[in-house]
């Protein structure tokens, strides 16, 4: 009887572990552990990363610690695309900086989890220059009274919050 219990229990406990790694594969986290959570998962919520010399302030969705270093994973919903979309890649650049920046960690790549797929994101030096240069256009356009339309995408303008006071939406 006490063989049949531990028997049963390990089979359990290995049940268990197979569930569990499947589960973790299909969140699209690395391996490692979670140090960061922003996805109102948990009751604390996260406090956001802030570098003020940059004035850049971001909340990864997660920050995982491995081997390499903390790796930002970002979580897109909707449409899986063929490729991350730029805005997407520069959001997650941001968090790498910010890591690197805030934390005083190693941030070498990141993930942006899609609902089908998920794409690794290496910190190049290349991608932190031209992320550096889209924050300095950033600051530049907010000291404008107007900004342009940037885009031809009619699905954005419709999920714009400020549709309603722009001049330039497309209809």
């Amino acid at each position: 009887m006490t063989l049949l219990c531990i028997a049963t229990l390990v089979l359990t406990a290995l049940a268990l572990l197979v569930w569990a790694r499947r589960e973790h594969r299909n969140t699209g986290l690395p391996q490692g552990a979670v140090v960061y959570s922003d996805t109102g998962m948990r009751h604390t919520v996260a406090r956001p990363l802030y570098d003020p010399d940059l004035n850049l302030v971001g909340k990864p969705d997660y920050i995982v610690v491995n081997d390499d270093g903390y790796i930002p994973v970002e979580v897109k919903s909707g449409h899986t695309p063929s490729q991350p979309y730029e805005g997407h890649i520069f959001q997650l650049a941001a968090y790498g900086l910010l890591v690197r920046r805030v934390l005083g960690q190693p941030a070498p790549y990141g993930y942006i989890r899609y609902p089908e797929r998920t794409f690794r994101i290496e910190f190049t030096p290349e991608l932190e220059r031209r992320l550096l240069g889209v924050l300095a256009l950033m600051r530049q356009a907010a000291t404008l009274r107007e900004v342009p339309r940037t885009h031809e995408q009619r699905a954005r303008c419709r999920a714009c919050g400020y549709r309603h006071l722009c001049d330039q939406r497309l209809e």
